[in-house]
């Protein structure tokens, strides 16, 4: 009980009666139709037991990243170009906003039409949803940064690449860490929606393939264990490297 923390008693217990509340209304269900927390969790080792599951997570996976990074690097780009010529920021700015509010799942769909059942279109809908919060949000870094620092770089000639490198990056690195954060968390679930309607194989097609079959216990149990994975790839991976990149702050406080 040495490292108990009491801070914690809420959460658990919160997840308890939630989990309690679960196990009771699935009882004047069908397993089929609203699965209990224990028949779910039996339903989602039947996925990671199963060996031809995992080129279907990895097809997914492959294509979540390919979106991901492709909107990090048009979005920033595009943040960044808008932030130092102010001309480019007025024009764009209406552009993105229109691309923001525009609906995600129309993208889907002309997708779809544009590209066929194909390999491309899952991605190119990331693409479109996600880039312009990336832009955004780096748009708002660039207004932050400090201009001394960028004129000091002009005073002692540095050329592009170095002033990029050594003065906006590493003043851009908190807004291009948290649109990877937020990108990550869009991207994927945006993925299996355009994989439902415009590709071959993937999670989001098992989806689609189980609510044809009004298996609702199925497709609980394949979009749970697709966000476990999506979970702890930002538990294993995302989050580290943020520390990482930013641990001169606990040097800094300590």
């Amino acid at each position: 009980m040495k490292h108990f923390r009491p801070d914690l008693l809420p959460s658990l217990l919160s997840m308890v009666g939630l989990l309690l509340l679960w196990k009771a209304v699935s009882l004047f269900f069908l397993p089929t139709f609203l699965p209990s927390p224990f028949e779910l969790l039996i339903r989602i080792w039947s996925i990671f037991s199963n060996p031809s599951a995992y080129p279907i997570i990895g097809k997914t996976l492959e294509r979540v990243l390919a979106g991901l990074i492709l909107s990090m690097l048009i979005g920033a780009a595009i943040g960044l170009i808008m932030g130092l010529r102010r001309a480019v920021g007025s024009f764009l700015d209406s552009w993105i906003m229109v691309l923001l509010t525009f609906p995600s799942i129309s993208w889907a769909f002309l997708s779809v039409l544009w590209f066929g059942i194909s390999e491309i279109a899952p991605i190119f809908t990331v693409v479109l949803i996600v880039f312009p919060y990336v832009t955004m949000n780096v748009w708002e870094g660039t207004k932050a940064m400090d201009k001394e620092l960028t004129d000091m770089a002009a005073v002692f000639r540095a050329n592009r690449l170095l002033l990029l490198r050594k003065v906006l990056i590493p003043q851009l690195m908190p807004y291009l860490f948290s649109s990877l954060r937020i990108s990550f968390a869009l991207a994927w679930k945006i993925a299996l929606v355009s994989e439902a309607f415009g590709a071959g194989r993937g999670v989001g097609k098992e989806l689609m393939y189980w609510f044809q079959g009004t298996r609702a216990d199925m497709m609980l149990a394949w979009g749970a264990s697709f966000m476990v994975l999506m979970v702890l790839f930002d538990a294993v991976i995302l989050r580290p490297w943020e520390n990482r990149v930013f641990s001169w702050r606990q040097i800094t406080a300590a």
